[in-house]
């Protein structure tokens, strides 16, 4: 492979790297959309959990002993 062959390549290279980076970026901001959303949803769930214990422990304190 020739000097200038080899040149050609490497600016073909270099060219499309702006490209990939700004894809790239584009992809990690993404996911952390994603895993914002599912924290919240994560942090929903547990409230609700909670909540669900509280109420189930109160109807336990109303059952008579056996």
């Amino acid at each position: 492979m020739e000097t200038q062959e080899r040149l050609d390549r490497l600016t073909g290279i270099v060219e499309a790297l702006p490209a990939s980076v700004v894809a790239h970026d584009d992809q990690i901001g993404n996911l952390i959309l994603i895993a914002d959303k599912h924290k919240e949803e994560l942090a929903e769930l547990r409230r609700s959990m909670a909540e669900t214990d509280r109420l189930f422990q109160a109807y336990l304190k109303r059952l008579p002993p056996q």
